[in-house]
């Protein structure tokens, strides 16, 4: 029996089971690729971007889950609820006669219209809205009408497509449940159900009437957004009661499916539930925000009963701002463990249901953005080490985020929550304008971000890593499903796409035309919204695969290392979930409050660039030079991008500096005068002796406002706003601002009312009630300076400017001159206060002006004699002194102020808890006391007396001010009694606001508070007060309502410090604070507030806006004299007078937009400068590489990349700062205007230098010239560029000079050769002055400018130079650091060889001189022979002697021209130069050996052929050498007509050399090798047959006995073949050398010593005709 019990509970869930079965949809495969891209503030994001392939198109399910309710008011016989949709007929009148009800006209308690004058637009269920709003702030409003036939659930579904919004929707127009306030990016959600009307609740929202739903753009520019209304039965209770749940934990609360549970929670805390699902079915979670907002988190493993958020192991996470609902379907028996977390204590209502109905909504019918957040909730990501990522909401996807299926992934779109606290993002409004990015079906993506770089840091904030994502698991938690309704759940692994070898050039270059385009536009626009959003996707451009394939190309080539390197930086160093971020202010934003995030040296790894990876470009790319140049440039560009970047507060100062501006120029109102004189300067009117103040003049005043914003804005500013400068700025100038910005108002320029009217506004939410927050202070324009309070905290929503006054009629106010103290303010048409007025038609007194100000009334004198025979002394307000000399009246006066305060009141015995007189009189004794509202004892005198009866003593007198909180008791102003004490004492700290019941309405005016220090946390994490029970100021947060009522319980109970208010000067301005901007709030822009940094903390802020300064300001008293008055006036005709007239009136919210529009352009200019200096050089670089090694053509150009633009002012100082150097303007700079200047970069690889090449059968090489040389006239290299130039295209005409400076690297200073620095110019060789940019054919100049040195932040030198005197034609300049020779440059001449080189050049022409002298000599002898002795023969010896002078005169000329460069220019002059004497040199020595043959083999054996010896000689001699003369000349045509002319598609970035064809190295190495083969020849010749005529000669001189007649000549003999045979043997030596490319000038030197002068010198010697033969026979003769 046991067995089958427990078999029974297996069998039931095998049942269970097989019931809950259902399909998924299937995952096909999933992949995991790395993109990165920089975007507008220049930070750089990594993303590893995870798709997934599916079966089929993606579905998620809209809710609406209400609980199970049974309405009671439903339609039967004819519909009674009230329809406010028409606006013709609103309310609708009752179709049925039975209803007794009426339509409220007003919203309860708040008197807020139902139907309302501002039109709205009528909902229909199942009907999408797509409105369209170009106005922020501006509301659209919606209604819909309730269907009261069913038991009705509402749900709302409203998301963003451009923009973003707030809203509200409920019951009334008033008062309604909130959308999102803060964190708008979500697709929104919202059910209405009967249930929800709960007593605890702040809202009604549901209602069988009408709905009201309320839009509110937040976003600048045009708001696009969908809004959708559907409706479904609510189910009813079931009529058989269900049996309720059993509790599975103690520790949880069982939900049933259908029953909402209502509860308490004591916040911060998590209440625990669970839910047993019974059935395969879509379960609805709900837990809709009916006071305070909730968070739900769910888990489905036994093993996380307790579910919490901070540790992501849930498997369901319900985050949103507003309403949390979930849809999930669950096919399984799954027991749910739910946390509910609030942060504050309150009531709620949560449920599940099955019941519920869902709405298909088709994620490739949502626009990008709303199909994201639609897509949040859906997955988590499971890392290796067992942590999770998760997209709850979008607002809380900081690491993971879902995007919409794209044809490439675009993780950038929408804007990433990683950058939710950047104002940069707010307004962003994307669209892939000129590639399209289509929806890609049956996708699903992820991005999850690796890692950022922000461009202040040098450092990269690593997250993750790739390899550990990629080794994740991704699983989906069954939200989203498919066309058949399946969910989508499961895991998948992911493969990992690398996108390296993807790099395709024809794509890549779509992506490049669509920069282009977007650049064109970018140029062009000034709307600083717009700017930013086409900047926006320029950089999105840049996420897209290929340009990501083609970047990781291109830093393929590249050989970089990781170095550690000291570095100043304030980048947060922690991960996403490193729990060291709460407590560094840089990472923690909260902490920003309390201490500063300042700069920290840190050791880091930064990425260093060693070289071209060469053999992969040679491998890789078709072009290795010009690759190999363009990629140090990219890498150049890719490092220095960080420089580009404008810092935050540079263009947030020149907002601020601007508004500044504006309020300081703002002229008072009020005017204090005592006479006419005091008016002069201001007003240009006379002094109200009523009031003391001067009479308005609004036009005066509003013009004096106009030229002091004028000539107080900055000059670039100015600019912007007038296209004047300041210098221009005349009367004329101020009356055109005015007229441009007057409007039609009803003008007030009276003292009779407190505010002064005209148009005007206010800043407020019309959410807050009137006791909640200070309250509105009317202002001019938005400069308009508000107090803090917790208001702005983002608690409220739609803060917005409202007219003031609203609805104002001119003729409606008016006042009685003679009346001020209980008439005006009231119609002037037949009021008791005009007829009043009107009754007094004459009296005596004094008026200032006839119309516009109250009069002194002398009521004691009655008739007209008396009253001007009589004189006076005028007081403030109305009162005078009669019969007082004039010197007495000047002595009399009042203070404008008091002296301090004191406590005044009841003193007695009170008896306390009698609240109203009826219980008064139950007490004996009592008297009710009407004065003080309280119940006295009056028998009691004595304290004793009152405490023996056991009531209250009070005496108010003994309280000190601050602490007057007794209800009979205030505090009251003491006056100033004397002059003296007056300017002394007298005068009103301005924390009196805080201490005004005008503005805390629960304290009594005076009193003290109890404050603390700030806290609570609102949205961003800033610290705030508690906004249930507390306001804000400048000392700390303090209780709306007091509840502490002196110092000791402050300080001792409640833990606090008592603040009271100052009563005089010094303690008013004692109170110090860290004065911050309100940047995360609610206020109106450049607002200020007090934080709670000490003062070391406060002024050591980095590029902040703190001030060390006083909390508050003394406003003094002054003394106001009495004015003597010799006669009063009978005035007639008094009647009551309108104060308020139409008048035409300066609008001073006009001007403020136009000038902060202004101000928006100019920092557009910043801004667009930053995205040209970080895109162009990367984007030009990276096209040439692409190209280069994807198999593009004409892959490189001439290009000057645009590095951004600036537009300095006259008489302002700027500086426009690049990466490798900054132009320094200062206020003289600019001649007017403010002219706008493009920079360009122009690289200094475009002025490479090459040497010519040298040819093998040179002696020596040309000296290598410096690259990027400059030359002078003489064409000598006398500097070198050192860095890049900038090109500055401008109109110079109104340029007077600026400062240009260039960075330095270490490996660029200055050297011995060059030591000087200076800066070079370009001088274009065209007379084209339409074409700006064609510059590559222009000429460097040196400027001799005047250099000094700086230092940059990180240590770099600096060079820098002002130049002037501009020609004032031109349109362009460029500059270029160098360094050069020291002195007169321009004397320099060019050498082609240095000095050493030159000395040898000129001592071997010298030599060869010298011997060619001594030829030329016995040329000399012999041709002196030929002509007087005539019996000598012509011998052919005496052409050997003219060959050789030839021979040796043309080595000494080339010797001498060679060192002065004349032949460096003409290559093939040089090589006929080099070769035709070695040709001739060749010619003598064949002729000595053709003389030695003839003589060896012709006469020594024997040969006796006499009579054709001469003949033979003759022949053999002309043969050898037209063989020789042969191939010189074959050596010169091939030289000659095949140089080479190489192939340039490099453009100007390098300059191809200068080199020998291959046939010309052909035919020098022939030559040099036919030399070679000629040498050894004739050494072995010069061997064989000297050495044959030696022994003959031997022989010879040995049978003669050895007779002297032949020593001579065998000494000749011996010598000539000895050195002619090492000669020629080592000449084949040195032209193997010289061929092999291994020669040096004092080789050459030395080898031509050898092989040349000394052969040649014994030529000479050998055959000198002043030797005279001792032996005379024919073969001597002819040897000789």
């Amino acid at each position: 029996m046991s067995k089958i019990l427990k078999t029974v509970p297996l069998i039931f869930l095998l049942i269970l089971n097989f019931v809950f079965v259902k399909c998924e949809f299937k995952i096909k495969s999933s992949t995991i690729k790395q993109k990165s891209a920089g975007v507008i503030d220049g930070t750089t994001l990594n993303f590893g971007y995870i798709e997934v392939e599916l079966d089929d198109d993606l579905y998620r399910y809209d809710p609406l889950g209400c609980p199970n309710y049974n309405c009671t008011t439903l339609v039967e016989n004819g519909d009674c609820t009230c329809d406010y949709t028409d606006i013709n007929e609103c309310p609708k009148p009752f179709k049925n006669a039975n209803c007794v009800n009426q339509c409220a006209e007003f919203a309860p308690d708040f008197g807020i219209p139902m139907c309302g004058t501002d039109p709205w637009i009528t909902l229909t269920v199942d009907q999408e809205q797509h409105i369209f709003s170009g106005t922020k702030g501006k509301e659209i409003l919606f209604r819909y009408k309730a269907n009261s036939k069913i038991c009705e659930g509402v749900a709302i579904i409203a998301y963003p497509i451009e923009g973003y919004f707030r809203g509200t929707f409920g019951s009334y127009p008033i008062n309604q449940r909130e959308m999102p306030s803060a964190n708008y990016q979500t697709y929104n959600i919202f059910n209405l159900c009967p249930t929800d009307n709960l007593p605890f609740s702040d809202y009604l929202s549901w209602t069988p009437d009408t709905y009201y739903i309320t839009i509110t753009p937040m976003s600048e520019g045009n708001i696009t957004f969908s809004l959708r209304i559907h409706s479904g039965e609510v189910p009813p209770t079931p009529s058989t009661p269900i049996t309720p749940c059993t509790r599975n934990l103690s520790t949880h609360i069982c939900l049933d499916d259908g029953v909402p549970y209502v509860g308490a929670i004591n916040g911060p805390a998590y209440e625990y539930f669970t839910f047993q699902t019974t059935k395969p079915a879509y379960y609805i979670l709900r837990a809709p925000r009916l006071a305070q907002d909730l968070n739900l988190v769910i888990s489905d493993d036994p093993a996380n009963k307790e579910p919490v958020f901070k540790n992501h192991q849930s498997k369901y996470e319900l985050a949103e701002e507003s309403d949390d609902h979930l849809l999930i379907y669950i096919d399984q028996p799954t027991l749910l463990y739910i946390g509910l977390y609030c942060n504050y204590v309150t009531n709620y209502s949560f449920s599940i249901t099955s019941q519920g109905q869902y709405y298909s909504t088709k994620i490739s019918s949502l626009p990008v953005s709303a199909g994201a957040y639609a897509l949040t909730k859906s997955a988590r990501l499971k890392l290796p080490d067992a942590s999770v990522l998760t997209c709850p909401t979008w607002y809380l996807c900081s690491s993971l985020t879902t995007q919409y299926p794209l044809e490439d992934g675009n993780p950038l779109w929408p804007v990433p929550p990683y950058f939710s606290q950047s104002t940069n993002y707010e307004s962003i409004s994307y669209e892939d304008v000129f590639l399209p990015n289509p929806f890609k079906p049956k996708s699903y993506q992820m991005a999850v971000i690796l890692s950022s770089k922000i461009s202040t840091s040098s450092t990269t904030s690593i997250f993750y890593s790739f390899d550990v994502i990629s080794k994740s698991t991704l699983e989906f938690i069954s939200t989203l499903f498919n066309s058949k309704g399946e969910p989508l759940g499961g895991s998948t692994t992911m493969k990992n796409v690398d996108l390296l070898a993807t790099c395709n050039y024809t794509d890549f270059q779509l992506i490049l035309e669509a920069m282009e385009k977007t650049q064109s536009i970018l140029f062009n626009v000034t709307d600083l919204n717009g700017l930013n959003n086409w900047r926006y996707r320029l950089e999105a451009l840049t996420i897209r695969d290929n340009w990501i394939s083609c970047s990781n190309q291109a830093s393929s080539l590249l050989n970089t290392i990781h170095v550690l390197k000291n570095v100043s930086t304030t980048y947060c160093p922690y991960g996403i979930d490193d729990t060291a971020k709460s407590i560094d202010p840089c990472c923690n934003s909260s902490l920003s409050f309390f201490q500063c995030c300042v700069p920290k040296v840190s050791l880091v790894s930064t990425v260093q660039f060693v070289s071209t990876l060469d053999d992969k470009i040679e491998s890789q790319c078709s072009s290795f030079e010009c690759t190999q140049s363009v990629l140090s440039e990219y890498y150049k560009s890719l490092s220095n991008t960080d420089e580009c970047t404008v810092p935050d507060y540079i263009t947030r100062n020149l907002k601020l500096s601007a508004v500044e501006t504006i309020r300081n120029c703002k002229v008072p109102t009020r005017i204090p005068c005592d006479n006419d004189d005091h008016c002069k300067n201001t007003t240009q009117t006379k002094c109200d002796l009523f009031s003391r103040y001067c009479i308005p003049n609004f036009e005066n005043t509003d013009k004096i406002y106009i030229e002091c914003v004028l000539r107080n804005l900055s000059p670039s500013v100015l600019y912007a706003f007038t296209q004047i400068s300041s210098q221009s700025i005349n009367d004329s100038v101020v009356q055109l601002f005015y007229n441009e910005n007057i409007q039609d108002d009803c003008i007030s320029e009276t003292f009779v009312d407190s505010d002064i009217l005209r148009k005007a506004m206010f800043y407020t939410s019309p959410s807050i009630r009137f006791d909640r927050c200070y309250p509105p202070v009317v202002c001019l324009d938005s400069s308009c300076v508000l107090e803090h309070d917790i208001c702005f905290d983002q608690l409220y929503t739609v803060f917005q400017e409202f007219d003031f006054p609203q609805d104002f009629s001119c003729s409606l106010y008016g006042f009685c001159q003679i009346e001020s103290s209980t008439c005006n303010g009231v119609n002037e048409f037949n009021s008791p206060c005009s007829q009043l007025c009107n009754a007094t038609t004459s009296y005596c007194g004094h008026c200032s002006s006839e119309n516009q100000t109250y009069c002194h009334h002398v009521t004691t004198l009655a008739d007209e004699t008396t009253c001007k025979s009589n004189s006076a002394c005028l007081l403030p307000n109305g009162e005078y002194q009669l019969g007082v000399t004039k010197e007495k009246c000047e002595s009399l006066g009042q203070c404008s102020d008091g002296c301090g305060y004191k406590c005044i009141g009841y003193i007695g015995c009170v008896i306390e808890h009698s609240e109203n007189a009826t219980n008064c009189l139950t007490h004996t004794g009592a008297t009710w006391n009407s004065q003080y509202d309280v119940c006295t004892f009056t028998s009691a005198t004595s304290q004793s007396t009152c405490s023996s009866n056991s009531y209250s003593w009070i005496d108010c007198s003994s309280f000190s001010p601050d602490e007057c909180y007794p209800v009979t008791c205030s505090v009251k102003r003491v006056s100033c009694t004397t002059k003296d004490s007056c300017i002394s004492s007298g005068g009103t700290c301005s924390d009196q606001f805080f201490f005004s019941s005008d503005n805390t309405y629960y304290y009594p005016d005076g009193v003290g508070k109890c404050i603390r220090g700030h806290f609570s946390y609102r949205t961003g994490s800033f610290p705030s007060c508690d906004y249930n029970t507390e306001n804000d100021s400048p000392m700390g947060c303090f209780p709306s309502e007091p509840n502490i009522t002196n110092k000791n319980s402050c300080e001792t109970i409640g833990g606090g410090k008592w603040w009271a208010p100052a009563i005089n000067k010094t303690q008013c301005l004692s109170r110090m604070g860290c004065k911050t901007l309100d940047t995360n709030s609610d206020n109106l822009p450049f607002n200020f507030r007090f934080n709670e940094m000490d003062e070391q903390q406060c002024i050591g802020c980095y590029q902040s806006n703190n001030q060390w300064t006083q909390m508050f300001s003394w406003s003094a008293a002054r003394w106001i004299p009495g004015v003597f008055i010799e006669s009063l006036d009978w005035i007639e005709n008094n009647s009551f007078k309108a104060y308020s007239n139409p008048k035409k009136t300066f609008n001073y919210r006009s001007f403020y937009s136009k000038l902060m529009n202004s101000v928006d352009t100019l920092t557009a200019d910043y801004l667009r400068s930053e995205t040209f200096c970080r895109m162009e050089r990367t984007q030009s670089n990276l096209n040439s590489i692409s190209c280069s090694c994807s198999g593009g053509s004409e892959c490189f150009t001439e290009s000057i990349p645009l590095v951004g633009q600036t537009k300095p002012c006259f008489g302002e100082s700027s500086t426009f700062s690049f990466d490798y150097g900054e132009i320094i303007f200062q206020s003289e700079s600019i001649k007017q205007g403010c002219p706008i200047l493009l920079i360009s970069q122009y690289s200094k690889e475009i002025f490479t230098s090459t040497a010519p090449d040298s040819l093998p059968s040179n002696f020596v090489s040309y000296q290598v010239p410096d690259k990027y040389g400059v030359l002078n006239d003489k064409e000598a290299i006398v500097g070198v560029l050192i860095g890049d130039g900038i090109y500055i295209k401008a109109q110079f005409s109104i340029i007077n000079k600026f400062t240009v400076c260039s960075i330095i690297p270490e490996s660029q200073r200055a050297t011995s050769k060059f030591p000087v620095y200076d800066f070079a110019t370009l001088i274009s060789n065209t007379d084209d002055e339409h074409n700006d940019y064609n510059i590559f054919d222009g000429e460097l100049i040196i400027l001799d400018s005047i250099v000094f040195n700086k230092t940059t932040k990180d240590g770099s030198l600096m060079i820098c130079s002002n130049f002037t005197n501009f020609n004032p034609k031109s349109s362009v300049q460029a500059f270029f650091p160098i360094i050069r020779v020291s002195g007169n440059w321009n004397d320099v001449s060019k050498q082609v060889f240095d000095k050493s080189t030159r000395g040898l050049l000129f001592t071997l022409a010298t030599l060869y001189l010298l011997v060619g002298l001594w030829a030329i000599f016995q040329l000399g002898v012999i041709v002196f022979k030929q002509i007087n002795l005539p019996k000598v023969n012509f011998q052919l010896v005496n052409g050997l002697t003219l060959i050789v002078t030839i021979f040796i005169l043309m080595r000494s000329l080339y010797f001498f021209i060679l060192p002065n460069g004349h032949l460096a220019g003409s290559p093939t002059s040089d090589y006929v130069l080099v070769i035709l004497p070695t040709f001739i040199y060749f010619t003598a020595f064949t002729v000595i050996i053709v003389l030695w043959y003839v003589i060896v083999f012709l006469v020594l054996k024997k040969n006796r052929s006499a009579e054709s010896l001469s003949r033979r000689v003759s022949k053999l001699v002309l043969y050898v050498n037209i063989v020789i003369y042969l191939l010189f000349i074959a050596c010169c045509l091939v030289f000659t007509k095949t140089q080479s002319n190489p192939t340039n598609d490099c453009g100007s970035r390098i300059i191809i050399p200068a080199k020998s064809s291959i046939p010309q190295k052909a035919i020098s190495i022939t030559y040099a090798v036919i030399q070679a083969i000629i040498s050894v020849l004739l050494g072995a010749a010069f061997v064989y047959l000297g050495s044959s005529l030696f022994f003959v000669m031997h022989k010879t001189r040995k049978a003669l006995g050895g007779s002297s007649i032949n020593s001579s000549h065998y000494n000749r003999i011996f010598l000539l073949t000895l050195i002619c045979s090492i000669g020629f043997i080592l000449h084949c030596v040195f032209i193997l050398v010289l061929v092999a490319g291994h020669s040096s000038i004092a080789f050459s030197f030395v080898g031509l010593i050898i092989t040349e002068i000394i052969p040649t010198l014994t030529i000479l010697y050998c055959y000198d005709p002043f030797k005279k033969m001792e032996s005379k026979s024919k073969s001597s003769e002819i040897s000789m």
